[in-house]
């Protein structure tokens, strides 16, 4: 008697504990606490996050920048995400000051004689240099922290300055965006680099994307100075001296404020899309300026497209596992319905997949960061005429717009979310 009843028992639970149900209330459970979350006064709720930033940040700037430079870039055994070692073909490196403010600092990595030699027969008309702004979410990261992943275009006979930005909270919009366009001018007239090439990855290719906008739309530029409340800042803005942009690379970027809320990604679980909504929502209101009057609150490149006419060749690439991945292939169908250049890949990777060290993600970089640092190298080095819709990656033809794939704008939507048919007037169907 006393078994039956054990055995209805257990029946009953795991008709009524399906996994479906147990979703159902954990994605209950979770949106009850979002709402909590926003509904809590922005004070507080900007003073919690503001100490979780600080945290992280201290311990990223103090003992992970530490290991970059003491014993991961000196140790034979680490390799770059092209497996080569991290600081081979590397002649120098530069640390150098572009500006005012005591964050506006910059890293000029030099290539060796013998990998300068891939771009010594390059045009006076093709870049030879990359403008990398690194990610972060505005509010923490640094190029020093982040350099083993830049080194890889060195080998690829291409200098790269890594610049470093004012962060968020202390230095809100639109304080990055100033310091790139002061980087982009001490870049012409400073270094005397008349071609460059924009990389940026998360916040930094929404740093990239905005200031290379403003750089080749001068109504954009003219409206941002106007809008600075230093006036004094606007007038030398105006009066930089920019260098041409050949192309723009934008690397899991933070490009808008809306294509990843609400979404449920298939690849990652639940409780990972929450975390990475509100890690996202959470920096946003951070780098959020006081006066949202500033350029009319325009802190996002997604914000900028209306108003864009002229734009350089464009890549932008993804990870399947990451809900940023809306934001880049929505940018990339509004670049392309407005004829830009545009070109889009999605890995089957999480957020940030390119900054972490190969050896540190048990063998997902070979899907992740080895194919993007390939594409990437090949979108540099080669003439725009090489690199157009087919999107050549190698010799062997594999192509960044599939749509049979699944990484070419609504195409992706369809692959990646989990209720793509109830969203399907916001991907522009």
């Amino acid at each position: 008697m006393f078994e039956d009843a054990v055995e209805l028992g257990v029946r009953l639970l795991k008709e009524v504990f399906t996994v479906d149900i147990v979703k159902r209330w954990f994605t209950w459970w979770m949106d009850l606490l979002y709402v909590i979350i926003s509904t809590t006064p922005q004070g507080i709720r900007l003073y919690i996050t503001s100490l979780m930033v600080f945290a992280i940040r201290f311990h990223v700037d103090t003992f992970w920048t530490w290991v970059e430079w003491n014993i991961w870039q000196n140790w034979s055994g680490a390799y770059a995400q092209d497996e080569r070692p991290v600081m081979e073909g590397v002649k120098d490196v530069k640390w150098r000051s572009y500006g005012p403010h005591p964050k506006e600092l910059v890293h000029v990595v030099v290539p060796d004689e013998e990998h300068a030699k891939k771009t010594a027969n390059f045009p006076p008309t093709k870049s030879k240099h990359i403008v990398y702004f690194h990610g972060g979410g505005f509010v923490f990261a640094s190029s020093s922290v982040l350099f083993h992943s830049i080194t890889c275009f060195a080998r690829a006979g291409l200098t790269v300055l890594s610049f470093d930005y004012p962060l968020a909270p202390e230095d809100r919009f639109p304080a990055a965006i100033v310091s790139a366009l002061r980087a982009l001018h001490w870049t012409k007239t400073n270094q005397s680099v008349g071609v460059v090439s924009l990389f940026g990855d998360s916040a930094g290719a929404n740093i990239v994307m905005m200031a290379a906008a403003m750089v080749c739309n001068r109504n954009l530029l003219e409206e941002f100075a106007d809008s600075l409340e230093n006036k004094e800042e606007g007038i030398a803005i105006r009066s930089f001296d920019f260098p041409k942009i050949e192309c723009v690379a934008s690397l899991y970027g933070l490009l808008d404020n809306l294509s990843w809320r609400g979404r449920r990604l298939k690849q990652i679980t639940i409780l990972e899309n929450y975390i990475a909504e509100g890690g996202i929502a959470g920096a946003l209101e951070l780098y959020q300026p006081y006066e949202k009057t500033v350029f009319g609150n325009k802190m996002l490149f997604g914000d900028l497209i209306d108003d864009i006419h002229v734009f350089p060749r464009t890549l932008f690439v993804g990870g399947s596992q990451d809900p940023l991945v809306y934001s880049s292939v929505m940018t990339h169908e509004k670049l392309r319905d407005k004829g830009i250049d545009a070109h889009c890949k999605i890995y089957p990777s999480r957020h940030g997949f390119f900054g972490f060290p190969p050896q540190w993600t048990f063998g997902a970089w070979v899907h992740g960061a080895k194919p993007t640092c390939e594409l990437l190298i090949h979108f540099f080095a080669e003439a725009s005429s090489r690199h157009r819709r087919s999107c050549s990656n190698t010799a062997t033809g594999v192509r960044c717009c599939v749509e049979e794939n699944g990484d070419y704008g609504i195409h992706a939507m369809r692959a990646y979310d989990r209720h793509y048919s109830s969203t399907e007037d916001e991907s522009g169907k």
